[in-house]
This record gives C-alpha cells, sequence and structure tokens, in this order.
C-alpha cells in the first residue's frame, strides 16, 4: 500500500471526497461522530503528501489547546514530513506579536490573566456598587462587545439593539468598558481579546510586513468554524489576504456560543464571504446508535439534516421523572454505580447539566455515594488560552477513571458510551433567559450537543422540584422532552443503513 492509499484507507466516499478535493477555498460541514478530526488531519496529510500544501507554510486553527495538541499528535502519526503550525487563534496571534515586537526591540506589554479583579477594581475606583456576579456579567459584556469589535463608545447602542434581558445598564457596562480599557493601558496590559486585535491591526497597518506574515503560513484550516466571531473572522481574512488557501471544518447544527460572539453565519453562509467556495458535508455517523441520533435530531429545529447511523441498534433512551433534584442526583448516583462493572470503567459514563450551580450539585451527590469523579471545565471561554504560547497539555486527571460531571457546554467534543442528562425541565433547558427566536434555536442546540455525546446509552431526568438556594420552585418537564418521547417510540432503524467503510476519531 501507497502512502497516498493509505491516506485514504477506511474513508467513506463523502470522507474520502473532502480528503482530495483540490479546490479552495473548502468547507466540510461534518455532523456530530462523522469523523470531523479523523478528515481534517488526512486532508492536511494527504494534501502536504501530493506537493499542494507545503507543512512547514501550513497553519492549522482551533479553539482550545487540547484540540491543538491533538491535531499535532495525529499529524505526526500521519507521518507529515514537517512541523504543521497547529493551535488557538490566541496562541497564532502571540507568535506574530512576539515576533514583530522583538523586530521593533519593543518592550512586550504585560498578558492580563484576570479580567475580573481588574474590572473589579476600576468599578471600585469609579465608585460603582457592583456585587461579584456583576462584575463578572460586566466582563463578560466586554468580551461580547470585543469580539464583535465594538468599542466602549457604540457598546451602549449596540446592546440595546441586540442584547435582551440584560441585567446590568448598557450605559454602565459601556463606562466601565472604557475606564477598563484605560486601565491596561496605564499598566501597560493586554488581554486575550487584545492579542487577536493588535495582530489584526498589525497585518492592516503594513502591507509590507502582511505579504511576509502571508508567505509565512499560506495555506490556513479551521477547526470548529461554526463558533469563529468576527474579530477571528477578520483576523483570519487578514491572514489570507487576496489568497484563497483556507479550508474550514465545522457542524453548523453544534453552533452554541453565540452568547459569548460567535457567528454561525461565517460556516452557514460560508460561499458568500468566499466566492467559488466549495461545501461538502458528512453526515454518516459512526459514534451513536441509531435511537440515540434520532432524539438528537428531534431536538433540533425545523429542516436540520438528519445523520445516517452506522452503530447497531441500541437500547431506548429513557426518561425518568424524579420527586425533587436531591432524588434525581441520588438516582443517578444509583444507577451509575449499577451499571459500573468489569467491562464498563467509571470513566465511560457522564452526567451533563444545563449550568455550573447544577453540575456542582451533581458532583457533590456523587461524592457523597462514594463515586470517583471530575467537574470538567469549559476551557473555550473560561480561560481561552492561561498561556497562549503553550503547547496542548493533557491533565493527569483525564487519563484517572472517574465519572465525568460536565456542563453542556464543557462536554462538546467529548463522547462516552453512558451518559445521562439532569435537569430536563422548563427554565433549565431552555434556559430561562433565552428569549428571542435565535437564543431558543440555540438551546434546541445545545441539548442536541449534550445528546449526542452517548454512544450506547442515554438517559434524561427531571424533577417536579427543584431547590435554587433557599427556596424551592415546583418545575414542569422540558418541552423538548415530548419530542425525544416520540421520536423513541418510532422506528429509529428506519434511518440507519449497513456500514460504510468510513470511521469517526
Amino acid at each position: 500500500m501507497t502512502v497516498l492509499e493509505g491516506l485514504l484507507d477506511g474513508l467513506n466516499e463523502r470522507q474520502r471526497a473532502a480528503v482530495e478535493a483540490p479546490a479552495t477555498p473548502l468547507c466540510i460541514r461534518a455532523g456530530a461522530g462523522t469523523g470531523k478530526t479523523r478528515v481534517l488531519t488526512r486532508r492536511i496529510a494527504y494534501q502536504a503528501e501530493i506537493g499542494a500544501i507545503d507543512p512547514k507554510r501550513t497553519l492549522a486553527l482551533t479553539f482550545t489547546r487540547k484540540a491543538a495538541g491533538e491535531l499535532r499528535d495525529r499529524l505526526a502519526g500521519l507521518g507529515v514530513r514537517g512541523p504543521v503550525n497547529a493551535g488557538t487563534f490566541h496562541r497564532a496571534a502571540y507568535s506574530q506579536l512576539r515576533t514583530r515586537w522583538a523586530e521593533r526591540r519593543m518592550q512586550p506589554p504585560g498578558l492580563l490573566q484576570d479580567k475580573r479583579r481588574l474590572a473589579a477594581r476600576v468599578a471600585k475606583q469609579a465608585g460603582m456598587s457592583l456585587s461579584k456576579a456583576e462584575v463578572q456579567n460586566a466582563v463578560a459584556e466586554i468580551e461580547w462587545a470585543k469580539a464583535r469589535r465594538v468599542c466602549a463608545d457604540r457598546y451602549p447602542a449596540a446592546a440595546a439593539a441586540q442584547r435582551q434581558g440584560l441585567e446590568l445598564d448598557p450605559a454602565l457596562v459601556g463606562d466601565l468598558y472604557r475606564r477598563f480599557e484605560a486601565e491596561k493601558a496605564k499598566q501597560r496590559l493586554v488581554d486575550f481579546d487584545d492579542l487577536l486585535m493588535l495582530a489584526l491591526q498589525d497585518i492592516d497597518d503594513d502591507p509590507s510586513y502582511a505579504e511576509a506574515r502571508r508567505w509565512m503560513f499560506q495555506h490556513l484550516f479551521v477547526d470548529e468554524f461554526q463558533d469563529v466571531n468576527r474579530l477571528q473572522f477578520d483576523l483570519l481574512r487578514a491572514w489570507l489576504g487576496d489568497r484563497n488557501d483556507l479550508c474550514a471544518v465545522g457542524d453548523p447544527n453544534q453552533a452554541i456560543y453565540s452568547w459569548n460572539g460567535a457567528d454561525a453565519a461565517y460556516i452557514d453562509r460560508f460561499g458568500e464571504w468566499l466566492p467559488g467556495a466549495t461545501v461538502l458535508e458528512l453526515t454518516d455517523n459512526y459514534r451513536s446508535t441509531p435511537q440515540i441520533l434520532a432524539a438528537g435530531h428531534c431536538v433540533l429545529p425545523a429542516g436540520a439534516d438528519m445523520l445516517t447511523a452506522h452503530r447497531l441498534d441500541g437500547p431506548t433512551p429513557t426518561v425518568t421523572t424524579h420527586a425533587d433534584d436531591h432524588d434525581e442526583a441520588a438516582a443517578i448516583a444509583r444507577a451509575l454505580r449499577d451499571a459500573k462493572g468489569p467491562e464498563t470503567a467509571w470513566s465511560s459514563m457522564a452526567v451533563l447539566a444545563r449550568t455550573n450551580a447544577q453540575a456542582a450539585k451533581l458532583a457533590a451527590a456523587l461524592g457523597r455515594a462514594g463515586i470517583p469523579h471530575r467537574v470538567r471545565a469549559d476551557a473555550r471561554w473560561g480561560d481561552p488560552d492561561a498561556d497562549p504560547s503553550a503547547d496542548g497539555q493533557r491533565s493527569p486527571s483525564e487519563h484517572a477513571d472517574a465519572v465525568d460531571v460536565a456542563t453542556f457546554h464543557a462536554a462538546k467534543g467529548l463522547e462516552w458510551p453512558i451518559v445521562h442528562i439532569a435537569g430536563l425541565e422548563q427554565g433549565l433547558v431552555p434556559i430561562s433567559r433565552a428569549q428571542t427566536s435565535a437564543e431558543v434555536a440555540e438551546e434546541r442546540r445545545l441539548l442536541y450537543v449534550a445528546i449526542t455525546r452517548a454512544s450506547r446509552r442515554l438517559h434524561c431526568h427531571w424533577a417536579s422540584e427543584r431547590s435554587f438556594g433557599n427556596r424551592t420552585a415546583h418545575r414542569s418537564p422540558s418541552p423538548y422532552l415530548r419530542n425525544i418521547l416520540n421520536a423513541t417510540e418510532t422506528n429509529p432503524a428506519t434511518s440507519r443503513r449497513p456500514a460504510a467503510r468510513g470511521r469517526m476519531g
């Protein structure tokens, strides 16, 4: 078998077409469990092998250091000759800026590690009486604005037009935003969003430098393209210049970060942004049973494409009603213990919830039951790159045998044979603050992400009563639970066909 044959071996027809496609710009819309990372790495390796791209002139962009590390590991395993530069947008921008600062013999600014602490100090100095939660909300709004390239002066109007149900006065946030930026400048500090903005400014302001940068990285690949925000997209276009050598991979049905600036329009309208683009679809799912895929599809907005399952039939997803959230947590703990056996590791199971507060309570319940567990944080938005220059590192806890407890957002990109989804109630799923049609549609996609993390067994839970601090509230089931029940009562095997050669991962 030749090298090229090896790079195409095991791919189904659509996967192979995505790997071999000669044209760029190219958008690969890859549904959940369709082998997105496998196709992306095979494409880079294949195009390098035929001489279409130079690995040393290739930049692969991801959203987490872990994803970048996995990309590099896979490419090395495929025998790509020459290192491919793979990292987050922040890491790539920071690398560009450090080189630029060194060329100019400039003292680099400090990197702000804790926005909330600085924002709290600025608010106090300005006489703003803000709680810790309000400071956190204000920082989130500043991040939302910077992701959309909205300056402090324009923030109040933009927030009034685009943000509904804000707990803080937009004028107050705009004032804090302006003071926050001024204090950073005074202390010669930059934050993670500034890295992207400064890198873009460098290219826009210096055509000669822009050409040198574009020569250095001539072939661009972007993973999880549905999560790109305006600032990242503008920087990506600046890195491309008048070239079109871009391959983007993503899934519009897993667009779940618009609240923090991500804009799925860039993948939905890829051909409009980049005329002449080729768009390919991957729809063969190798992760989940037909029953789980049917449950996931039924919660998506109308018109979403159905993935084709390639796993054998599995058990019907269950829906369980509990008296209260304490009973729910205890029942999930018992179910996990009952499922544990010689062939079922703790790490093959996960408990997912919509909010951090729910996840914390569930983790505490597992702790009381003596079940080993770990709580997974969402590295994408909590602290996207504590050190943008660092390579991807794997936490030792990732290899421990423990049940994962995670929010829906933190579960994205992961999978487990057995998944319990807790708190499927009105007000949590969809979350009460989702008011517009776009926000509700995103809540549907978020539940879809949670459901499609399961490969073999899916268990859904809701409680008739739930405590919020010292208050207990009566609850009603999520409107999506009826869809799940209806979908699993039909014959999901009709969406299944004999397994093709390709596979996920």
